[in-house]
């Protein structure tokens, strides 16, 4: 297998995605896709790892939100061929569109902070802290369909509320992302994650264990 990642900001779960995964999967990493100039730190990793890099400037493109959209999401499509990625990872803030959608379907995969269908977007933890439930930061890996945070689940990470206004911090609630990464793609690599009637399954997970919270 062959993977992208679409990054946005300072790309630090990328950054320490690099820095913990064994040599096997980071060689199956071949390029990186932002629509933001890279800082000198992720480039010289990237740059180390022989990791390509393609930049789209956000800034010079014309037109309104969902004209840039549909530009970025052009030129991901490009690249995404024209580097043969089977799937590409997305820590990026664009919501992608267009052809990009229908050709890559079932192969782009966002990582968002939170846990859906409730708080899609963004803001999305601090969303969920406002409304106070039991359980409710945590992480979702889903597929990318044309709406917002709307496609199929693949996994979930939950934190108990109490644990992030206690000891937890954004950035630790984050690097959940990191084991969650770790098994999508190890997964996707052993050919166990498909999609049944726009239902992402994962071939051998166990979907019936259950937790209690608090623990008693």
């Amino acid at each position: 297998m062959r993977y992208a990642f679409y990054i946005s900001g300072h790309s630090g779960r990328l950054t320490k995605y690099l820095g913990s995964v064994d040599e096997q999967i980071k060689r199956q990493i071949v390029l990186v896709l932002s629509e933001y100039p890279l800082e000198d730190g992720i480039n010289s990793l990237l740059q180390s790892n022989n990791i390509s890099v393609e930049i789209i400037n956000d800034k010079e493109l014309e037109g309104d939100r969902k004209s840039k959209n549909r530009q970025i999401s052009d030129f991901f499509m490009k690249k995404l061929d024209e580097y043969n990625i089977d799937y590409m990872i997305s820590h990026g803030a664009h919501l992608l569109s267009g052809e990009l959608l229908e050709k890559y379907k079932y192969k782009l995969i966002n990582l968002h902070p939170a846990i859906l269908p409730m708080y899609p977007g963004a803001r999305a933890i601090d969303q969920a802290v406002e409304h106070g439930n039991t359980l409710l930061v945590g992480n979702t890996a889903h597929f990318i369909d044309a709406g917002m945070d709307t496609g199929p689940i693949i996994m979930q990470s939950v934190v108990p509320l109490k644990a992030f206004t206690d000891t937890l911090d954004y950035d630790e609630v984050l690097d959940i992302q990191l084991e969650m990464l770790d098994k999508l793609i190890h997964v996707i690599n052993e050919g166990r994650l498909c999609v049944v009637d726009n239902k992402a399954i994962i071939r051998g997970a166990d979907y019936h264990k259950h937790s209690i919270f608090p623990f008693v």
